[in-house]
């Protein structure tokens, strides 16, 4: 864990989203669901599908803030970074909400804007 990681964990220690957050939205008609699923305080795994499908399992992350930040998405040949890129999406920001215990995701796709509100949830999703 680099230096920065551990302060900023250790800075949001109380507020670090735990478990799995589940959502979807419809836009355009299109359903498009997102689960994030916290494994550890620095892995989690993530899913987003509509007329696409992005699924990876451990991402590197930090929270800054309120922000959770996947530090390898800048990096060609990480899951995320990929996935978008192949779909033409943008990340725009993970925000956490921990007074809601909530996730926004918000996405842009296409000419959409896309935010996408997760709350705890339990069992399998689809996303496919």
């Amino acid at each position: 864990m680099r230096f920065y990681d551990l302060i900023s964990t250790i800075f949001a220690l109380g507020q670090l989203p735990t478990g799995k957050y589940c959502g979807s939205k419809t836009v355009f008609g299109e359903t498009i669901n997102g689960v994030v699923t916290f494994k550890t305080s620095e892995i989690l795994d993530f899913a987003i599908s509509g007329d696409f499908t992005i699924n990876c399992a451990d991402e590197y992350y930090t929270v800054s803030g309120s922000q959770v930040v996947l530090r390898d998405i800048g990096v060609v040949g990480d899951c995320t970074h990929d996935a978008l890129a192949d779909n033409k999406i943008t990340l725009d920001a993970i925000t956490y909400d921990s007074a809601a215990n909530s996730l926004d995701v918000a996405v842009k796709y296409s000419i959409a804007k896309i935010d996408i509100q997760l709350t705890p949830c339990s069992g399998s999703i689809d996303i496919s």
